[in-house]
């Protein structure tokens, strides 16, 4: 069977080929990159459109074409030019209502990680402040306007600063989660005989690497099935697997992640003082 992925960047180290019980898709997890998917809104005073946008495509999400007149102001002062600025204030206030539930709706139906606001100002926080709480966390706004040159960079800066706190906060929760709880049981798990049995158990949610760590390349033993792993050989046949095979650790780690939904991040940060061995998890239990 063939993995052919679209990499967001060439690999380290050009091409290399691997004869392995297991394939090896460790040395994906970098070079795929974390890539998160963004929504990036262009708001107006008279709607927005919508654009999807990862590291390898971007296209159109949608647009939302709210009320069309009154939405300029004037400036005179007189009772009724008083009244027609109180509509056009209305305008805005339901246009920017239209655009955050579209793009509420937009969120939820694409998975985004991350919504952009491009636009003025004002128009962008009218827009955020209608929100539901519960995405606001996801949003950033630019600085640069639709046309500016600047702002495809500022969009991709964007994404990179919320790979890199998103690997940060994993970090922090992973280490937070190391000490046992009240009935002993911990949250996270780092040294090899813990992560194998926390694979075989399938109680993995997400599988932290760091890439040149030692532990990747020692051998543990895998049966047939994802969850039939074990640090010495002689555990699989306690277990009643028969036909075993030596195997890297990260790709017997990588494997059972991957069948049993868990997710795997490679923290490409942190020193030899976090994660010595190069291979930690945040568990689940049931």
């Amino acid at each position: 069977m063939v993995l052919d992925p679209v990499l967001a960047q060439a690999p380290p180290g050009g091409s290399t080929a691997h004869w392995a019980p297991l394939p090896r898709t460790t040395p994906l997890l970098e070079p795929a990159g974390e890539n998160p998917v963004c929504v990036v809104a262009y708001v107006n005073r008279k709607g927005a459109d919508f654009e999807l946008r990862s590291a390898l495509e971007r296209r159109p999400a949608g647009a939302v074409v709210g009320r069309q007149w009154p939405v300029h102001r004037t400036s005179s002062v007189d009772w009724s030019e008083r009244h027609f600025q109180l509509k056009v204030e209305n305008t805005w206030e339901h246009n920017a209502a239209e655009i955050a539930d579209a793009l509420t709706v937009c969120q939820e139906e694409t998975g985004a990680d991350l919504l952009v606001l491009v636009g003025e100002p004002r128009e962008r926080r009218e827009v955020h402040d209608r929100l539901p709480q519960r995405i606001k966390d996801l949003v950033a706004q630019t600085e640069h306007g639709t046309g500016s040159r600047l702002l495809d960079d500022e969009v991709e800066q964007i994404r990179t600063a919320h790979v890199r706190r998103r690997a940060e906060a994993e970090l922090e929760r992973f280490l937070g989660a190391r000490t046992p709880d009240e009935e002993g049981r911990a949250g996270a798990v780092e040294s090899l005989p813990a992560l194998v049995e926390a694979a075989r158990e399938h109680r993995i949610a997400e599988l932290l690497i760091r890439p040149e760590g030692p532990d990747l390349h020692r051998d543990v033993w895998v049966g047939e099935d994802p969850d039939q792993l074990a640090v010495r050989r002689t555990e699989l046949k306690i277990l009643g697997e028969q036909n075993s095979w030596a195997a890297r650790a990260d790709d017997a780690l990588m494997r059972a992640a991957a069948m049993t939904d868990a997710t795997a991040l490679a923290l490409t940060e942190p020193g030899d003082e976090v994660l010595p061995g190069g291979l930690g998890a945040l568990l689940r239990w049931k």
